[in-house]
């Protein structure tokens, strides 16, 4: 009988409720049992004024940055409504932080023209070339870090951060369904992004994070998330590298072997 690298545990999946069935579908592929309990909710800005003007007057951006998938569909969701051709891009160079979200502008039929070899926002700007008097648009999440704008403001770039979309505590979410979760019997928790973690830490409660995780390994899909999980007080058994979902898959597996 063969045994599946993850048979036997049970891994909880924090992702948004829209991006939670592809983690979780590659986890049971290799024998998990996931629970999904989404920290993060996705939506539309409450404000689509500023993201707006800039798609309208595109033609004066020299780059377009995207930093996540929900990024690029956001912002791809704005330009239909505004019925702007999707030509108009490719008068724009791209940029993108991973694969994924590289994926996602592919599939409109444009390749990006810059790709950082690892897979964190601090290593655009230094991977553009000359940026003195160049636009660049920077459309994100409403709570972004703010060290990718002011890297490229150092480097003389004029840039628009405009709020493409904004994340949300679910409605659903609360310390009672994830204690009941926890106590279920869980092995793993992971985390992609730093937001997911807050609002895990937030939900449970500081004594909580210490009392339900204490047996619970912590997987995180690259160093940011990593360090918002220590700064919350967990112990942070993986991180995925390159950080990506394929590679937190097999740093979980790795560790199951280890």
């Amino acid at each position: 009988m063969i045994t599946m690298p993850l048979s036997g545990l049970r891994i909880m999946v924090t992702r948004s409720a829209d991006q939670a069935r592809i983690l979780s579908t590659k986890l049971r592929n290799l024998g998990a049992t996931t629970i999904e309990i989404p920290m993060i909710e996705v939506t539309s800005p409450s404000d689509t004024g500023p993201i707006d003007r800039s798609l309208r007057d595109l033609s004066k951006y020299d780059w377009v940055i995207f930093t996540s998938v929900h990024g690029v569909e956001f912002f791809l969701q704005r330009l239909a409504v505004l019925q702007i051709p999707f030509s108009n891009l490719s008068r724009v160079k791209i940029a993108t932080i991973g694969p994924a979200t590289s994926t996602a502008i592919q599939n409109i039929g444009r390749s990006p023209d810059y790709v950082p070899s690892e897979y964190l926002s601090e290593n655009i700007a230094p991977g553009l070339g000359r940026l003195e008097g160049k636009h660049i648009l920077l459309p994100r999440a409403d709570i972004a870090s703010e060290k990718i704008t002011i890297q490229l403001r150092e480097k003389g770039a004029c840039v628009d951060e405009v709020v493409a979309y904004q994340t949300m505590v679910p409605r659903e979410l609360n310390r009672d369904r994830l204690k009941t979760a926890l106590e279920s019997g869980v092995n793993v928790v992971t985390f992609t992004s730093p937001s997911t973690v807050r609002n895990f830490a937030n939900a449970l409660g500081r004594a909580g994070v210490s009392e339900y995780l204490n047996n619970v390994k912590i997987a995180c899909i690259g160093p940011v998330t990593a360090e918002a999980a220590k700064q919350l007080g967990m112990v942070v058994s993986i991180i995925a590298n390159p950080h990506t979902i394929d590679a937190l898959v097999e740093a979980i597996a790795s560790g199951r072997r280890s």
